[in-house]
């Protein structure tokens, strides 16, 4: 098995990739001479990637006849152009962010439900209100919109919390400790009984604006939602126009609609930040010194698993 890996990595991760050696010949594109490329090109079964688009060239990658499988080191895979490999299937590091981004889901989802950020700012500003109250976890719903290795994370701290799991996954089932197991198409019911609601799904065509004003309205009006998958899963405008509406909703995002890479600058159609009951990270849940090594180890795990060794 010829494996290429096409971005540029840490220390830490190319003694990663390294072990695969023992049962793979392992190519890093960036070490390739020109005049050698395009023929260990020709031979490659799997490519390693992050952004394979700027990584190859159009005419290297027409040149992987042998291409099987494309690795993106990524939980999301929505950035790859399929068209660009036709022959070829699309793995995503899944569960490789996992930990982080649990943990990342959670701080936000305390920070809303405590209403830290809230209670912090008064304080900043002189008023010590101490009769305002936040919300109880225990006991509560927490109801998880995609339940991959992201959405079992989180499922597990709730389970910590003392709540309810209801989650949301392809199958309709799962070995996981939940009270709750259902497909897209139960997503009423989950959302309807769930006091806190983790989009961890993928980005597809079908779930695009998967949560719009309908699913928005059928929601608690004290619910606590959180979007660390991608922003084109909620409608800008509904979120915008129910947070206006519903003073007791409670958004966190780490994703946007418009950010750096992919549109060159962070832009908003509406300005959540007015909002008291809100909260943004820029899209770095998973950035901890760790995830280097975690994201890649876990791809390795994926790749053996693939590729039979």
């Amino acid at each position: 098995m010829n494996i290429l890996i096409t971005y540029k990595l840490k220390d830490i991760e190319r003694r990663i990739y390294d072990t695969l050696r023992e049962k793979a010949n392992v190519f890093y594109i960036f070490e390739l001479k020109e005049d050698e490329k395009i023929e260990i090109i020709k031979n490659i079964q799997a490519i390693v990637c992050a952004y394979p688009q700027r990584e190859l060239k159009i005419e290297e990658i027409k040149e992987m006849k042998n291409l099987k499988y494309v690795f993106c080191i990524f939980a999301g895979v929505d950035h790859i152009d399929n068209k660009l490999f036709p022959n070829a299937q699309i793995i995503s590091n899944s569960g490789g962010y996992s930990i982080p981004i649990s943990e990342h889901v959670f701080g936000m989802i305390l920070a809303l439900a405590k209403k830290l950020i809230v209670n912090h700012s008064k304080l900043k500003k002189g008023i010590f209100e101490q009769s305002i109250k936040s919300t109880l976890l225990y006991n509560k719903v927490c109801g998880i919109i995609g339940f991959g290795g992201i959405g079992k994370a989180v499922g597990k701290l709730a389970k910590a919390f003392g709540m309810k799991v209801y989650a949301i996954n392809s199958s309709g089932r799962t070995d996981e400790i939940v009270d709750y197991i259902g497909t897209l198409s139960n997503l009423d019911f989950v959302l309807q009984n769930s006091d806190v609601i983790v989009i961890s799904i993928p980005l597809t065509e079908r779930t695009r604006n998967l949560i719009s004003k309908r699913e928005l309205e059928i929601m608690k009006e004290n619910a606590i939602l959180i979007n660390v998958a991608r922003a084109e899963i909620i409608d800008q405008k509904a979120l915008y126009e129910h947070m206006k509406n519903h003073p007791e909703f409670k958004v966190g995002l780490d994703v946007w609609w418009e950010e750096p890479l992919k549109t060159g600058k962070f832009k908003l159609d509406y300005n959540f930040f007015e909002f008291e009951n809100f909260i943004g990270s820029p899209h770095n849940s998973p950035l901890v010194p760790e995830i280097f090594e975690m994201r890649t180890k876990n791809m390795v795990e994926i790749i053996k698993r693939y590729l039979y060794f």
